[in-house]
This record gives structure tokens, sequence and C-alpha cells, in this order.
């Protein structure tokens, strides 16, 4: 049996809504992360943590429906890993976003150059979770699993 290029396509399809909707929880998460630790409303592990908070629904929400047109009630063999993997992100995230807290505090950086390292912390944290998560999500989590590769969910 020869493969398709329906393989590639389907591929690139939920890499870039993957991407664009990974772009808008981020953006979500990186503006609250920025206000509750800039306006000192909270330290950094908390502010992380309410960062991840505000993306991880929409995230979610956009990589099961729109990046791997997921419908309906989803199985626990899917909910499971995916929150396990969310929340994986979370933990490294919040212990990045406190270390370099305590770096920046180390070396007495202070105001916008200590939020801006801290954020920064987060979003190399999430830059480098983003193409692991991608292939846990695509190869397992959100998985074809019939031999036609066509997904019995849809």
């Amino acid at each position: 049996m020869t493969r398709t290029p329906a393989g590639p396509v389907r591929v690139r399809r939920a890499f870039t809504r993957y991407t664009l909707g990974s772009v808008a929880a981020f953006a979500a998460s990186w503006l609250v992360l920025t206000l509750l630790y800039g306006l000192r409303l909270a330290g950094p592990e908390v502010a992380a943590v309410a960062a991840w908070t505000a993306g991880a629904v929409v995230n979610y929400v956009l990589n099961r429906r729109w990046a791997w047109n997921r419908r309906g009630r989803a199985p626990v063999r899917e909910l499971l890993p995916y929150w396990l993997t969310a929340f994986a992100s979370l933990i490294i995230g919040a212990l990045a976003t406190g270390a370099a807290d305590r770096l920046a505090s180390e070396y007495l950086l202070t105001g916008v150059a200590r939020v801006a390292f801290v954020g920064a912390a987060y979003l190399g944290t999430y830059g480098v979770l983003f193409l692991v998560k991608f292939c846990l999500f695509h190869y397992i989590i959100f998985s074809d699993r019939s031999a036609d590769g066509e997904s019995s969910a849809r």
C-alpha cells in the first residue's frame, strides 16, 4: 500500500493550526504573566500558574477542535495524557520563572529589566516545549487509530 500525500498535508495543516492556537493561548498567558508579575500582584510562580490557566482551556479547545478536528465528547485516552502533558508544562514553566526571578534578584535586576528577564524565561520554556508537545499531541494523543488514517471521532 502506497502512502498518499494526505499524510504530510495533514501534518502541515495540524502544525499550522497548532501554531496559531498556541500563539493565541500564549498571548493570553503572556498578558496575564506580565500584568500580575509586573504590577507585583503575584510572585513569579503564582503569576506563571495564573498565566498558564488563562491559556490552557483556550489552547485545548483550539487544539482539539481546530488543529485535530475532534468533535463530541473526548475519550479518557485523549483527556488524561493531554492534561498530564499540560500540567507538566505548567510545572516546568513555574519552576523556570521562579528560577529566573531568583537569578534576577541575584544579579540585582529591577523594574522592566527584571520583568523582561522573567518573561523571557517563561517564553523560552514554552518555546522548547512547543515542538515536544506537538509531537505528543499529533502522534499519540490525537492520533488516528483506524487503519485508513481517518479518525472515528470525526
